[in-house]
């Protein structure tokens, strides 16, 4: 009798050891570190309801976005929390403000409880354990039920030719925690090339290609750092000199911490929830997402040394770097860079 397939499912809510966050109200998240947005039709006409002025169409994202005011922050933001939230609680949020940074995943444990990095909420600072229940609040949709981003497959794929069991899997990823908990560098855990040969283009296309995105928003300022980085480091590029997009956001965060922060822990604590949450999954194998994570640390380390030369704080720098990084990641070019790949 052959063994019964063992199902994902999104409870009980998991979160991984060691994962901390709260919201400090830092404000990063609600401004233009990307489009405010897209909002669904109806979101877009609650928030018409509460202000006609809140939203707008956005031609980047192709839709009804939140407006920003003069200093790229979400129109309801005040003091750098939200006024939705305030008066009429997280329910009221549209769908992509409510869930940030949190995300879930469903596995045959039960609900992986995700977080991005793209917060310096989550990656600097003195932070309390992840909250299971604030997380919950966050990922129920407007009918109570929980949403799920993703489900993993019965059996994980380790490359293109070899997929294991969720418990193969699982002592495998046990001994990737570990060794990220123990200190080693998270290169020698990934231990897979960064910046491999391509196929069909270069890196220094791809990085010209972040320099087209380049504008006057926070946003621009980061992907013209991340395409910088990713010329330096395939052609020796020169990078010319570039703002700091969310400066203030992050000096909020170190402002918390009593002593500075060792940049390995949150280089370590970022990969270890770029395992957690799957995201390496959309690559197709774990191969592959080795090698994107690889070659993600490679730029945040060049960046974060040029962020020391420019006099910031290295706990700081390493945080301010993830966040460029992962914000130019989730960008429509980055997949097209990480199919292209030999491995």
């Amino acid at each position: 009798m052959s063994k019964r397939a063992i199902k994902s499912r999104p409870r009980p809510l998991l979160a991984r050891p060691g994962a901390n966050f709260t919201c400090f109200s830092d404000g990063l998240c609600c401004t233009n570190i990307h489009a405010l947005g897209p909002l669904t039709r109806s979101e877009a006409k609650d928030m018409k309801k509460l202000a006609i002025a809140s939203v707008e169409f956005n031609e980047d994202a192709e839709g009804m976005c939140m407006a920003a005011s003069q200093n790229g922050s979400c129109y309801f933001i005040k003091d750098g929390k939200c006024g939705v939230h305030a008066k009429y609680g997280p329910e009221a949020k549209p769908t992509g403000c409510r869930r940030f940074p949190y995300g879930l995943v469903s596995t045959p444990d039960g609900g992986r409880v995700t977080t991005e990095h793209r917060c310096s909420c989550r990656n600097l600072g003195e932070r309390p354990p992840l909250d299971l229940e604030d997380a919950e609040a966050s990922l129920r949709d407007r009918a109570g039920r929980l949403e799920v981003d993703q489900e993993v497959p019965e059996r994980i794929p380790l490359s293109s030719r070899k997929k294991v069991s969720w418990a193969q899997y699982r002592l495998l990823e046990d001994a990737i925690f570990a060794r990220l908990s123990a200190g080693e560098l998270a290169e020698d855990v990934l231990d897979a090339p960064a910046l491999p040969p391509l196929v069909e283009s270069e890196w220094p296309v791809y990085a010209a290609e972040y320099f087209g995105m380049v504008d006057d928003t926070a946003g621009g300022v980061a992907l013209g750092r991340f395409g910088d980085a990713l010329l330096y480091l395939s052609a020796g590029h020169t990078p010319p000199h570039r703002g700091r997009p969310w400066a203030a956001s992050f000096e909020k965060a170190i402002a918390r911490s009593a002593q500075p922060m060792d940049p390995e822990d949150i280089y370590n604590d970022w990969i270890a929830d770029e395992i957690w949450m799957f995201r390496w999954l959309e690559w197709g194998a774990m191969d592959r997402g080795r090698a994107e994570m690889a070659t993600r640390l490679k730029v945040a380390r060049t960046l974060q040394q040029w962020l020391q030369d420019e006099g910031v704080r290295a706990d700081q720098a390493t945080a301010e770097a993830i966040m460029c990084v992962e914000l130019a990641t989730v960008s429509t070019e980055w997949p097209r860079a990480v199919e292209d790949m030999i491995l």
